[in-house]
Protein backbone atom coordinates (compact mmCIF):
# COMPACT_ATOMS: atom_id res chain seq x y z
CA UNK A 1 0.00 0.00 0.00
CA UNK A 2 2.62 2.19 1.07
CA UNK A 3 4.26 1.60 -2.50
CA UNK A 4 1.51 2.90 -4.05
CA UNK A 5 0.95 5.67 -2.44
CA UNK A 6 4.69 6.82 -2.81
CA UNK A 7 3.66 6.33 -6.53
CA UNK A 8 0.71 8.35 -6.51
CA UNK A 9 2.29 11.09 -4.62
CA UNK A 10 5.25 11.16 -7.64
CA UNK A 11 2.69 11.36 -10.41
CA UNK A 12 0.76 14.28 -8.75
CA UNK A 13 3.97 16.11 -8.36
CA UNK A 14 4.82 15.85 -11.81
CA UNK A 15 1.98 17.01 -12.95
CA UNK A 16 1.89 19.68 -10.63
CA UNK A 17 5.10 20.81 -11.74
CA UNK A 18 4.28 20.94 -15.33
CA UNK A 19 1.09 22.61 -14.76
CA UNK A 20 3.54 25.66 -12.95
CA UNK A 21 6.05 25.38 -15.92
CA UNK A 22 2.84 25.94 -18.51
CA UNK A 23 1.89 28.92 -16.35
CA UNK A 24 5.08 30.61 -15.27
CA UNK A 25 5.84 33.94 -16.41
CA UNK A 26 8.33 33.42 -19.48
CA UNK A 27 12.24 34.08 -18.43
CA UNK A 28 13.78 37.03 -20.29
CA UNK A 29 15.51 34.19 -22.58
CA UNK A 30 12.47 33.13 -23.77
CA UNK A 31 10.89 37.01 -24.37
CA UNK A 32 13.98 37.48 -26.12
CA UNK A 33 13.92 34.33 -27.92
CA UNK A 34 10.06 35.43 -29.05
CA UNK A 35 10.75 38.82 -29.83
CA UNK A 36 13.57 37.53 -32.33
CA UNK A 37 10.95 35.22 -33.83
CA UNK A 38 8.44 38.16 -34.59
CA UNK A 39 11.40 39.98 -35.75
CA UNK A 40 12.22 37.67 -38.62
CA UNK A 41 8.71 36.79 -39.50
CA UNK A 42 8.18 40.74 -40.30
CA UNK A 43 11.19 40.85 -42.60
CA UNK A 44 10.68 37.41 -44.39
CA UNK A 45 6.67 37.52 -44.58
CA UNK A 46 4.32 38.36 -41.61
CA UNK A 47 1.72 36.18 -43.30
CA UNK A 48 3.68 33.39 -41.29
CA UNK A 49 1.90 34.21 -38.79
CA UNK A 50 -1.26 32.56 -40.05
CA UNK A 51 0.16 28.99 -39.50
CA UNK A 52 -0.81 27.39 -36.79
CA UNK A 53 2.60 27.20 -34.63
CA UNK A 54 4.99 28.84 -36.24
CA UNK A 55 6.96 30.31 -33.40
CA UNK A 56 7.25 26.26 -32.45
CA UNK A 57 8.52 25.71 -35.54
CA UNK A 58 11.22 28.76 -35.54
CA UNK A 59 12.20 28.28 -31.62
CA UNK A 60 15.25 26.19 -31.82
CA UNK A 61 17.00 27.44 -34.61
CA UNK A 62 16.16 30.91 -33.92
CA UNK A 63 17.53 30.74 -30.55
CA UNK A 64 20.66 29.14 -31.75
CA UNK A 65 21.09 31.81 -34.19
CA UNK A 66 20.66 34.28 -31.38
CA UNK A 67 23.28 32.67 -29.41
CA UNK A 68 25.34 32.35 -32.74
CA UNK A 69 24.80 36.32 -33.28
CA UNK A 70 25.85 37.52 -29.44
CA UNK A 71 28.84 34.89 -29.78
CA UNK A 72 30.23 36.53 -32.92
CA UNK A 73 29.77 40.46 -31.55
CA UNK A 74 31.24 39.18 -28.51
CA UNK A 75 34.68 38.55 -30.85
CA UNK A 76 34.63 41.89 -32.14
CA UNK A 77 38.19 43.01 -30.53
CA UNK A 78 38.05 46.74 -28.15
CA UNK A 79 37.26 48.65 -27.53
CA UNK A 80 40.15 51.28 -28.62
CA UNK A 81 40.49 54.87 -28.22
CA UNK A 82 40.30 56.08 -31.96
CA UNK A 83 41.99 59.70 -32.00
CA UNK A 84 45.57 61.64 -33.08
CA UNK A 85 48.04 60.27 -30.45
CA UNK A 86 46.62 56.33 -30.97
CA UNK A 87 46.53 56.95 -34.85
CA UNK A 88 50.45 57.60 -34.08
CA UNK A 89 51.01 54.04 -32.07
CA UNK A 90 48.86 51.37 -33.15
CA UNK A 91 49.64 49.94 -36.53
CA UNK A 92 46.14 48.53 -37.14
CA UNK A 93 44.45 52.60 -36.72
CA UNK A 94 47.89 53.96 -38.64
CA UNK A 95 46.89 51.56 -41.83
CA UNK A 96 43.08 52.54 -41.88
CA UNK A 97 43.62 55.99 -42.01
CA UNK A 98 46.09 57.30 -44.11
CA UNK A 99 45.41 60.76 -42.94
CA UNK A 100 44.80 61.29 -39.09
CA UNK A 101 42.52 64.92 -40.20
CA UNK A 102 39.93 62.20 -41.64
CA UNK A 103 39.57 60.31 -38.63
CA UNK A 104 37.34 62.79 -36.88
CA UNK A 105 35.09 63.24 -40.18
CA UNK A 106 34.70 59.70 -39.80
CA UNK A 107 33.33 59.67 -36.30
CA UNK A 108 31.10 62.33 -36.98
CA UNK A 109 28.43 59.79 -38.91
CA UNK A 110 25.06 60.69 -38.98
CA UNK A 111 24.21 57.91 -36.51
CA UNK A 112 26.96 59.15 -34.35
CA UNK A 113 25.71 62.76 -34.19
CA UNK A 114 22.51 62.35 -33.61
CA UNK A 115 23.38 59.84 -30.99
CA UNK A 116 24.91 62.20 -28.92
CA UNK A 117 21.99 64.89 -30.30
CA UNK A 118 19.07 62.63 -28.53
CA UNK A 119 21.41 61.69 -25.48
CA UNK A 120 22.47 65.46 -24.48
CA UNK A 121 25.95 64.71 -24.21
CA UNK A 122 28.00 67.62 -24.06
CA UNK A 123 31.27 65.79 -22.38
CA UNK A 124 32.87 62.10 -22.12
CA UNK A 125 33.24 59.27 -24.52
CA UNK A 126 31.30 57.41 -26.76
CA UNK A 127 31.57 53.62 -27.76
CA UNK A 128 30.45 52.78 -31.09
CA UNK A 129 31.66 50.01 -34.36
CA UNK A 130 33.67 50.83 -36.68
CA UNK A 131 34.09 49.15 -40.27
CA UNK A 132 35.90 49.56 -42.59
CA UNK A 133 37.02 47.59 -46.54
CA UNK A 134 40.71 46.82 -47.20
CA UNK A 135 41.64 47.57 -50.62
CA UNK A 136 44.24 45.26 -51.66
CA UNK A 137 46.56 46.42 -55.11
CA UNK A 138 49.45 45.41 -57.00
CA UNK A 139 51.50 48.10 -58.14
CA UNK A 140 55.21 48.82 -59.32
CA UNK A 141 57.23 51.21 -56.76
CA UNK A 142 60.68 52.49 -55.50
CA UNK A 143 62.63 50.48 -52.71
CA UNK A 144 65.82 51.48 -51.40
CA UNK A 145 68.18 48.47 -51.56
CA UNK A 146 71.59 49.17 -49.50
CA UNK A 147 72.16 52.97 -51.05
CA UNK A 148 70.67 52.53 -54.36
CA UNK A 149 66.81 53.45 -55.16
CA UNK A 150 65.28 50.25 -57.54
CA UNK A 151 62.41 51.67 -59.66
CA UNK A 152 59.96 49.42 -60.80
CA UNK A 153 59.89 46.98 -58.04
CA UNK A 154 56.64 44.68 -58.00
CA UNK A 155 54.50 45.56 -54.52
CA UNK A 156 51.53 44.80 -53.21
CA UNK A 157 49.78 47.34 -51.39
CA UNK A 158 46.90 47.57 -48.42
CA UNK A 159 44.62 50.23 -48.12
CA UNK A 160 40.87 50.96 -46.56
CA UNK A 161 38.17 52.49 -47.85
CA UNK A 162 34.30 52.76 -46.87
CA UNK A 163 35.06 53.85 -43.35
CA UNK A 164 31.78 53.83 -41.50
CA UNK A 165 30.93 54.05 -37.62
CA UNK A 166 27.79 52.87 -36.23
CA UNK A 167 25.62 51.70 -33.30
CA UNK A 168 27.15 54.68 -31.08
CA UNK A 169 26.10 53.67 -27.19
CA UNK A 170 27.60 55.00 -24.02
CA UNK A 171 29.17 51.65 -23.08
CA UNK A 172 30.96 48.95 -24.70
CA UNK A 173 28.03 46.08 -24.16
CA UNK A 174 25.57 48.46 -25.36
CA UNK A 175 27.46 48.36 -28.95
CA UNK A 176 27.97 44.39 -28.74
CA UNK A 177 24.24 44.17 -27.83
CA UNK A 178 23.62 46.59 -30.75
CA UNK A 179 25.60 44.38 -33.16
CA UNK A 180 24.27 41.41 -31.89
CA UNK A 181 21.06 41.95 -32.97
CA UNK A 182 22.65 43.57 -36.29
CA UNK A 183 24.44 40.64 -36.86
CA UNK A 184 20.83 38.22 -36.10
CA UNK A 185 18.85 40.52 -38.69
CA UNK A 186 21.70 39.81 -41.41
CA UNK A 187 21.02 36.15 -40.93
CA UNK A 188 17.40 36.88 -41.95
CA UNK A 189 17.77 39.22 -44.47
CA UNK A 190 19.33 35.90 -46.07
CA UNK A 191 16.23 33.81 -45.88
CA UNK A 192 14.53 37.19 -47.46
CA UNK A 193 17.46 37.13 -50.28
CA UNK A 194 17.45 33.39 -50.84
CA UNK A 195 13.55 33.25 -50.90
CA UNK A 196 12.97 36.68 -53.15
CA UNK A 197 16.11 35.39 -55.76
CA UNK A 198 13.47 31.95 -55.97
CA UNK A 199 10.41 33.51 -56.08
CA UNK A 200 12.25 36.16 -58.96
CA UNK A 201 12.97 33.11 -61.32
CA UNK A 202 9.51 31.66 -60.63
CA UNK A 203 7.59 35.14 -61.84
CA UNK A 204 10.70 35.59 -65.08
CA UNK A 205 9.80 31.57 -65.55
CA UNK A 206 5.81 32.46 -65.70
CA UNK A 207 6.05 35.11 -67.81
CA UNK A 208 8.59 33.71 -70.36
CA UNK A 209 6.03 30.65 -70.35
CA UNK A 210 2.94 32.68 -70.71
CA UNK A 211 4.85 34.75 -73.61
CA UNK A 212 5.84 31.46 -75.41
CA UNK A 213 2.21 29.96 -75.15
CA UNK A 214 0.89 33.50 -76.80
CA UNK A 215 3.79 33.15 -79.68
CA UNK A 216 2.45 29.46 -80.38
CA UNK A 217 -0.91 30.19 -80.64
CA UNK A 218 -0.12 33.03 -83.28
CA UNK A 219 1.75 30.11 -85.16
CA UNK A 220 -0.80 27.93 -85.07
CA UNK A 221 -1.91 26.59 -88.96
CA UNK A 222 -5.06 25.84 -87.11
CA UNK A 223 -6.17 29.25 -86.55
CA UNK A 224 -4.60 31.22 -88.98
CA UNK A 225 -6.36 30.46 -92.03
CA UNK A 226 -5.71 31.27 -95.28
CA UNK A 227 -2.65 34.55 -94.32
CA UNK A 228 -3.20 36.55 -97.43
CA UNK A 229 0.20 38.50 -95.93
CA UNK A 230 2.13 35.40 -95.50
CA UNK A 231 4.98 34.35 -98.18
CA UNK A 232 2.98 31.00 -98.69
CA UNK A 233 6.18 29.07 -97.08
CA UNK A 234 5.82 25.94 -95.43
CA UNK A 235 8.05 27.36 -91.87
CA UNK A 236 4.95 27.67 -89.60
CA UNK A 237 4.52 23.93 -89.00
CA UNK A 238 8.38 23.89 -87.92
CA UNK A 239 7.66 26.74 -85.83
CA UNK A 240 4.80 25.80 -84.35
CA UNK A 241 6.19 22.46 -83.26
CA UNK A 242 9.20 24.42 -81.73
CA UNK A 243 7.53 27.07 -79.47
CA UNK A 244 5.97 23.94 -78.61
CA UNK A 245 8.88 21.57 -77.10
CA UNK A 246 10.12 25.37 -75.13
CA UNK A 247 6.76 25.61 -73.91
CA UNK A 248 7.54 21.99 -72.38
CA UNK A 249 10.49 22.83 -71.45
CA UNK A 250 9.79 25.72 -69.45
CA UNK A 251 6.93 23.94 -67.57
CA UNK A 252 9.45 21.65 -66.52
CA UNK A 253 11.63 24.53 -65.37
CA UNK A 254 8.44 26.27 -63.34
CA UNK A 255 7.80 22.91 -61.89
CA UNK A 256 11.23 22.60 -60.46
CA UNK A 257 11.81 26.41 -59.30
CA UNK A 258 8.05 25.94 -57.54
CA UNK A 259 9.69 23.35 -55.65
CA UNK A 260 10.20 24.28 -52.22
CA UNK A 261 7.94 27.55 -52.22
CA UNK A 262 4.08 26.26 -52.93
CA UNK A 263 2.86 27.10 -50.01
CA UNK A 264 3.25 29.10 -46.69
CA UNK A 265 4.24 25.99 -44.63
CA UNK A 266 6.63 25.40 -47.15
CA UNK A 267 8.15 29.35 -47.04
CA UNK A 268 7.87 28.35 -42.86
CA UNK A 269 10.59 25.11 -43.42
CA UNK A 270 12.51 27.03 -45.60
CA UNK A 271 13.05 29.85 -43.33
CA UNK A 272 13.73 27.61 -40.52
CA UNK A 273 16.07 25.73 -42.86
CA UNK A 274 18.14 29.01 -43.55
CA UNK A 275 18.11 29.76 -39.63
CA UNK A 276 19.30 27.07 -38.96
CA UNK A 277 22.73 27.40 -40.77
CA UNK A 278 23.47 30.92 -39.30
CA UNK A 279 27.33 30.84 -40.31
CA UNK A 280 26.76 30.66 -44.17
CA UNK A 281 25.06 33.90 -43.96
CA UNK A 282 27.86 36.04 -41.37
CA UNK A 283 31.05 35.05 -39.82
CA UNK A 284 34.30 36.54 -38.81
CA UNK A 285 37.92 35.32 -39.01
CA UNK A 286 41.09 36.76 -37.04
CA UNK A 287 43.26 37.56 -40.25
CA UNK A 288 46.76 39.24 -40.05
CA UNK A 289 49.26 41.05 -42.79
CA UNK A 290 52.67 42.32 -42.23
CA UNK A 291 53.14 45.83 -43.84
CA UNK A 292 55.52 49.03 -43.61
CA UNK A 293 54.38 52.59 -42.62
CA UNK A 294 53.25 52.54 -46.39
CA UNK A 295 50.93 50.19 -46.43
CA UNK A 296 53.50 47.89 -48.52
CA UNK A 297 53.33 44.13 -47.55
CA UNK A 298 56.29 42.91 -46.20
CA UNK A 299 58.23 39.61 -45.12
CA UNK A 300 59.20 39.01 -41.66
CA UNK A 301 62.89 37.84 -43.00
CA UNK A 302 66.28 39.19 -42.23
CA UNK A 303 67.44 42.60 -44.07
CA UNK A 304 63.96 42.85 -44.86
CA UNK A 305 62.16 46.79 -45.01
CA UNK A 306 61.10 47.40 -41.15
CA UNK A 307 57.49 46.34 -41.10
CA UNK A 308 54.82 45.11 -38.39
CA UNK A 309 52.05 42.56 -38.60
CA UNK A 310 48.84 44.10 -38.47
CA UNK A 311 46.27 41.63 -36.84
CA UNK A 312 42.39 42.37 -37.25
CA UNK A 313 38.97 40.60 -37.51
CA UNK A 314 37.04 40.55 -40.59
CA UNK A 315 33.75 39.66 -41.55
CA UNK A 316 32.12 37.49 -44.05
CA UNK A 317 28.64 37.65 -45.76
CA UNK A 318 27.94 34.46 -47.87
CA UNK A 319 31.52 33.19 -47.65
CA UNK A 320 32.88 36.69 -49.20
CA UNK A 321 35.29 38.87 -47.14
CA UNK A 322 33.93 42.09 -46.27
CA UNK A 323 34.60 44.75 -43.58
CA UNK A 324 37.22 44.65 -40.98
CA UNK A 325 35.59 45.54 -38.07
CA UNK A 326 36.80 47.27 -34.55
CA UNK A 327 35.09 48.46 -31.56
CA UNK A 328 36.62 52.10 -30.52
CA UNK A 329 35.90 54.54 -27.82
CA UNK A 330 36.45 58.58 -29.03
CA UNK A 331 35.68 61.63 -27.26
CA UNK A 332 32.85 63.78 -27.77
CA UNK A 333 35.16 67.08 -27.76
CA UNK A 334 36.25 65.08 -31.19
CA UNK A 335 32.91 65.16 -33.40
CA UNK A 336 33.30 67.53 -36.36
CA UNK A 337 31.12 70.81 -35.06
CA UNK A 338 28.88 72.42 -37.25
CA UNK A 339 30.89 75.70 -38.14
CA UNK A 340 33.53 73.25 -39.08
CA UNK A 341 31.08 71.58 -41.26
CA UNK A 342 30.55 74.80 -42.50
CA UNK A 343 33.55 76.29 -43.33
CA UNK A 344 34.51 72.96 -45.10
CA UNK A 345 31.73 73.75 -47.60
CA UNK A 346 32.20 77.41 -48.22
CA UNK A 347 35.61 76.33 -48.54
CA UNK A 348 34.68 73.30 -51.25
CA UNK A 349 32.23 75.51 -53.15
CA UNK A 350 34.38 78.47 -53.36
CA UNK A 351 37.82 75.92 -54.84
Amino acid sequence: MNDLWQDLKRVATQHWSRFKTIGAAPTPREQAVAAACERVVDQVDPRLRSLSGYRRTLHDNVAAALDYSAEVASRIPGPITLNRETWAQDPLLNAMFADPKRIRWVLSSPSVCAYVRDTDLEAGDCYALLAALPMVRHQLGMELQGDAIHRDIPQTTWSFVNHEVGLPAGDPDSVRGQAAQAIMDIIAGGAVLEIGGQEARIAALEEQLRMTRIKQKVANPATRGLDFLSDGGASTLPDYETLGQRIQQLEQELAAARQGLTTLDDYLLRLNDVLAHPETRVAVQPEQVRLDRMNVVREDREGAVESTPIEFLRGYRGGQPARVILLIRFARADLITADERLAEVERYVNA
